[in-house]
C-alpha cells in the first residue's frame, strides 16, 4: 500500500510519532482496498525510528529546495 506524500499524511505521521513517544504501542491505520470499498481498521505495531524516516522523507518530497536562487546573464555583443 503506498503512503503518498501529502500534508495530511504527514500530520497523521506525525501523531503516530507523539503516540509512540507517549507509550502507546500501537498505531491505528485507516486504508482503502484497491478496489475503492470501505476503510478498513487494524492496530499494527511500528518501530520509532520507520516513522522518524518516513517523516523525514516525506518532509523532504513537500518541501523541495529550488535548485538555483537567481541567475545572472551577460550578453556581449
Amino acid at each position: 500500500m503506498p503512503i503518498y506524500s501529502t500534508d495530511d499524511n504527514l500530520a497523521i505521521v506525525q501523531q503516530a510519532i507523539t503516540d509512540l513517544v507517549q507509550g502507546k504501542r500501537k498505531v491505528r491505520v485507516e486504508y482503502t482496498n484497491p478496489q475503492g470499498g470501505r476503510t478498513a481498521m487494524q492496530y499494527t505495531e511500528v518501530s520509532l525510528a520507520e516513522l522518524r524516516a518516513l517523516e523525514r522523507q516525506m518532509i523532504s518530497d513537500l518541501k523541495v529546495v529550488p535548485l538555483m536562487q537567481s541567475v545572472d546573464v551577460e550578453v556581449i555583443f
